[in-house]
């Protein structure tokens, strides 16, 4: 891939995740943001394109886990604070 081709994947992944991400979609959506961090991360690696928008993979993590997190803490109060 030639460095143009590299930037344009890495910054499609990434985009593509913070916006699912912040849309959540049920969690889904946060899930699609790790998982677009991650092959973003690894297309940079195996590329050597150094990008100035690197960054950005650690803003899809995060609000990946985020997401995650926030869809296990409403499992968790559906799960135990419920009416019996």
């Amino acid at each position: 891939m030639s460095a143009e081709e590299v930037r344009t994947e890495f910054f499609r992944l990434v985009n593509r995740g913070i916006v699912l991400g912040t849309v959540w979609i049920f969690g889904i959506g946060s899930v699609i943001a790790i998982i677009s961090g991650y092959q973003a991360g690894r297309l940079l690696k195996e590329s050597g394109v150094s990008i100035a928008g690197s960054n950005k993979i650690q803003k899809c993590y995060m609000i990946g886990a985020l997401g995650i997190l926030v869809d296990l803490a409403v499992i968790f109060i559906i799960v135990f604070f419920r009416k019996k």
